[in-house]
């Protein structure tokens, strides 16, 4: 505030400025009354005083001098009501102030001091709240402009120097900044991972409970940084929270209103890529048709299907909160993946309940996609240990005839790769030797109802012992003292147990032929 502003501004607006003309300009710090003369030691820059002279009426000297002590420490101006102990200002004080531009107010004896100051402390009051919100680093936020949620957290992680993530109403983490590091909140950057705090669920139902009268909540756990808590709204209703780590004090002293326009613009950001994810997949799905129908015109063309599965991909089919649509959040996470896919064209879509992505290109160059697959996922889950990714690949097919039985296959060699190969991450068709085989066969009816026509004796619940007696049997090869070992169990016991299987299942299991046909039956009982 300028000694200019001031003096329009409630009963000062009555004063008259008797000097110092040239200091109109002068910026108002604070307002206080000076009835004692020693002023040396409390004057501040920027200080405008009040004052009636009544301690120094009679001292002209001691006026001259306090003026020259308020000018050489940067006092903005004083005012001196006149008429009531004093009825003129001295020349020399005139001459002084006039000299160096110190403005001199004179109000009239009747005017209250309270009239003045009330008016000039509310006025600066709001200069400064106004002051610390423009630099405040989250005001900018209001002014910037986002194009996903991504960004948003990334930005404002840039500004605290610290990690910022969003968790829905059942602490599951939604989004997390790039530098995201482990608090005594959560541990897990995994998708859909929850907080190590035992009590998260109560103390998420305290916060939503507090944002009925809140923009914000600033939460502190002693040792860690403190949090900015900040609300996601959606029609009135809270359906998630930033988690915001900072260090500097001074990001917690932002107004609630500022705060409120920073939850609606994050709350809008994030339904926003929801409702982008949605409306893409509806254009890949459009996408996938148009590809199917031409690769039966293109021989050079080919299609593969890619299977993807991990711990934070199988939890997108839970049921989540209304606003949060998590097979987004997931179809996002996977796209971390694409972007740096650079063979031919590939886009994510889902099929019951399954993440796929396609992939159209030249036939001749499924050998270099594998690889490039290959390199991605062991880059990702080298960067990304809690959230691991497996994949299988289908062969390149070149008639959209053949797509469904595609999908099938790869869904199904996920499951059979993670039995036979659980050390691995991805699974290709020709690598899966047998198994490429009995992938075909576990969905033919016959192949079941032989499967089960020759184990049924064993798949009776009070014959387990026996076929799990079976199973190590054949695995050691018919070896009675490596089996019995295995089992633990006395070499008596186990020629029991091989007696009782031999009549259940009418064969002599020693028998090279029968040893096949079992070990047959029970794989495909294994992968159906």
């Amino acid at each position: 505030m300028r000694i200019a502003d001031a003096l329009k501004i409630g009963e000062l607006s009555a004063g008259t400025l008797i000097t110092g003309h040239e200091g109109l300009n002068n910026i108002i710090n604070s307002v206080e009354v000076m009835e004692v003369p020693e002023v040396l030691d409390w004057v501040t820059p920027g200080i405008l005083i009040m004052t009636t002279f009544y301690s120094i009426k009679d001292d002209e000297e001691k006026q001259i001098d306090i003026v020259q002590t308020l000018i050489e420490k940067g006092a903005s101006g004083i005012v001196v009501k006149l008429g009531r102990f004093i009825h003129e200002l001295p020349e020399k004080m005139i001459e002084l102030a006039d000299k160096r531009d110190f403005p001199i107010i004179s109000i009239p004896k009747n005017i209250s001091y309270i009239n003045i100051l009330m008016p000039l402390y509310e006025k600066l009051y709001e200069e400064k709240q106004l002051q610390i919100q423009t630099h405040h680093p989250f005001f900018k936020l209001e002014e910037s402009s986002f194009t996903s949620m991504e960004q948003a957290i990334e930005n404002i992680a840039e500004i605290v120097n610290a990690s910022v993530y969003v968790e829905d109403l059942e602490g599951k983490l939604l989004y997390r900044s790039a530098n995201f590091k482990t608090d005594g909140w959560r541990k897990s950057s995994a998708l859909f991972s929850s907080p190590q705090v035992t009590s998260y669920l109560k103390m998420i139902e305290e916060w939503i409970r507090e944002f009925n009268d809140k923009s914000f909540i600033i939460y502190k756990m002693q040792g860690y940084k403190n949090k900015m808590l900040i609300p996601l709204v959606s029609k009135n209703q809270v359906f998630g929270i930033i988690h915001v780590l900072y260090a500097d004090e001074k990001l917690a002293e932002i107004d609630a209103v500022t705060m409120k326009k920073m939850s609606n613009k994050l709350s809008e950001l994030f339904l926003s890529d929801q409702i982008y994810y949605q409306k893409h997949r509806l254009y890949e799905m459009e996408l996938m048709e148009s590809y199917l129908h031409d690769v039966k015109d293109n021989e050079d063309k080919g299609i593969t299907i890619v299977h993807f599965q991990a711990p934070w991909i199988t939890q997108a089919n839970q049921p989540e909160n209304v606003f949060v649509d998590a097979s987004c959040l997931v179809r996002k996470e996977l796209d971390v993946l694409l972007n740096q896919f650079e063979c031919g064209k590939t886009f994510i879509f889902e099929k019951h309940n399954h993440f796929y992505a396609f992939h159209y290109g030249d036939k001749a160059d499924y050998p270099m996609v594998v690889k490039a697959w290959q390199q991605l996922v062991m880059q990702y889950n080298a960067g990304n240990s809690a959230e691991t990714i497996r994949l299988s690949i289908s062969p390149c097919i070149s008639d959209g005839q053949n797509f469904d039985q595609a999908l099938h296959s790869v869904t199904k060699m996920m499951e059979i790769g993670k039995k036979v190969k659980p050390e691995e991450n991805v699974y290709l068709h020709d690598q899966l030797g047998i198994y490429e085989i009995l992938i075909h066969l576990t969905s033919e009816d016959v192949v079941q109802k032989y499967t089960d026509t020759v184990l049924s004796p064993l798949l009776r619940e009070e014959n387990d012992e026996l076929l799990q007696t079976l199973i190590v049997y054949l695995d050691n090869n018919g070896n009675i003292s490596k089996t019995s070992e295995k089992l633990f169990i006395h070499r008596r016991t186990l020629n029991y147990r091989i007696n009782k299987i031999e009549e259940a299942l009418n064969m002599d299991i020693s028998n090279p032929e029968a040893g096949f046909i079992l070990r047959f039956c029970l794989k495909i009982k294994e992968l159906s």
